[in-house]
């Protein structure tokens, strides 16, 4: 039975819209912002309070945040900048670890950022033209590695890929989209494994969280979904299978799984999030969770499915009971 609570709308940051959300992996109650006041913000979901507020520079060029990411142990918050920079903060301490300059895409709209779910100190970013991605090893002091014009078009969004994916044999691998609906699947090398053409704009992607292939008994396969312009679903093999076009004519701006891949939520522009049950052979569009006046263009899940965390020139945080 699924629950839905109230929504609470926390407006700490001032004199410049919020860029990005995101939930800490290891915490099922902490989760942080970023926008355009140049501030990190942590708050307690639990509470619904502002715990800590980080300045990432007093520069004038780097005030503007337009990306927010935890690392998967919990313990650092990274965050780009439009100053083409990516800052590594210390959450228990505030303090700033390390920055890199040059190595950040300073797009106003929130930019890629990706975290490695196993490696702690492994993180990805859009680079400085925004068609390529940036590499870090959080334990070295300057970028590991830059794969340049990896797409025509700006990036959008881009994620780890779990090693059982049949395209990736077991190594680590990037699953990167852009403005023109091409995903791609390459090595941290650069190397590119596989392309998937959706076929409409995409500015979202959210492979299934399940490893490929280990709910098939059931009857699920896994599968990649893109969003845009309307959001599409991709089986290897087979191709783009499925298309959800309850969102007539708004731009979806961010797609995300439950933990288990049992619910799909949408975020989009005009400021709704949808929600849609996961069938073996289709997502059954079950209505509307919430709806803003502002577009939503950031979201997040809390690790236990308890709160989604929305992006809608504030912060608001929507407790959700699966």
């Amino acid at each position: 039975m699924h629950q839905e609570g109230s929504v609470q709308f926390l407006r700490y940051h001032q004199g410049g819209s919020v860029r990005g959300v995101a939930f800490n992996p290891k915490d099922r109650y902490l989760f942080c912002s970023c926008a355009y006041d140049g501030k990190v913000n942590l708050y307690s979901a639990q509470r619904f309070e502002l715990l800590m507020s980080y300045q990432i520079t007093t520069m004038s060029l780097a005030r503007n945040v337009n990306a927010v990411r935890f690392t998967s142990d919990g313990t650092r918050i990274l965050a780009t900048t439009t100053a083409r920079r990516l800052a590594v903060i210390d959450i228990e301490h505030g303090e700033q670890l390390i920055s890199y300059d040059n190595c950040a895409f300073n797009g106003r709209d929130r930019t890629g950022l990706a975290v490695d779910p196993i490696c702690p100190n492994m993180a990805v970013c859009c680079c400085v033209n925004g068609k390529g991605l940036s590499l870090f090893d959080l334990r070295m002091p300057l970028p590991l590695d830059f794969i340049y014009d990896l797409h025509p078009n700006i990036i959008r969004d881009v994620t780890f890929l779990n090693n059982s994916w049949p395209w990736v044999n077991g190594q680590n691998a990037l699953l990167s989209v852009s403005t023109d609906g091409i995903c791609k699947v390459t090595t941290l090398q650069g190397r590119n494994l596989h392309t998937i053409e959706a076929n409409h704009g995409c500015c979202t992607v959210a492979p299934t969280p399940e490893l490929y292939g280990s709910a098939v008994e059931d009857g699920f396969s896994s599968v990649v979904m893109l969003g845009g312009d309307m959001v599409s679903a991709y089986i290897p093999d087979a191709g783009i299978q499925e298309t959800l076009t309850d969102h007539g004519d708004t731009f979806i701006w961010k797609l995300r799984y439950t933990s288990s891949g049992s619910t799909l939520y949408t975020a989009c522009d005009k400021g709704v999030v949808r929600r849609y049950r996961r069938y073996p052979d289709r997502h059954q569009y079950l209505g509307e969770v919430y709806a803003h006046k502002n577009d939503i263009e950031d979201m997040d899940i809390s690790p236990y499915d308890e709160c989604i965390l929305l992006l809608c020139y504030v912060v608001g945080v929507l407790s959700s009971h699966i």
